[in-house]
């Protein structure tokens, strides 16, 4: 393409935030320069003792990995208004259930258990939090405002 870029931004909504998030933990996030997980139904925790997918027990994640991965621009993305616990959205096993009655919450949950592992291995976490007023489980209500992280300078 003729582009001269060494790096990289990411956005995923839903399913792809859970892309997102994975690919980020397992990679360390290689050339991303900023990235938005939006709206996940639920996440992979990096955590041994909770089973893929939900955590990365029997997953081979270093440490140095996570560190990189805490590094990474990220920002978790919640729409105020995914808060239905009956979403057709939602995994309800015991796993994800533990993580949050909704989307909402589990987004919350997750970024509390990625910056509690961030203390345990002794490195920032660069990632946040970030909500939408107003939108529940849309990607149409979620771009925007995940294009205004994306393009921050």
């Amino acid at each position: 393409s003729g582009s001269t870029r060494s790096g990289y931004k990411l956005y995923g909504h839903s399913a792809g935030a859970q892309f997102v998030n994975r690919f980020i933990m397992f990679t360390g996030g290689p050339r991303v320069e900023r990235a938005v997980a939006a709206n996940a139904g639920c996440y992979t925790l990096p955590r041994k003792a909770d089973i893929f997918p939900y955590g990365l027990d029997e997953i081979n994640v270093a440490d140095e990995t996570l560190r990189e991965a805490f590094s990474v621009p990220l920002s978790i993305q919640l729409g105020e208004d995914d808060n239905d616990p009956n979403s057709k959205y939602l995994s309800r096993t015991s796993e994800a259930l533990a993580q949050g009655a909704h989307s909402f919450s589990r987004g919350a949950s997750y970024l509390a258990a990625t910056q509690l592992t961030a203390a345990q291995i002794n490195t920032r976490l660069n990632w946040q939090l970030k909500t939408v007023p107003g939108v529940g489980h849309s990607n149409k209500g979620m771009a925007p405002a995940a294009a205004q992280i994306l393009l921050e300078k």
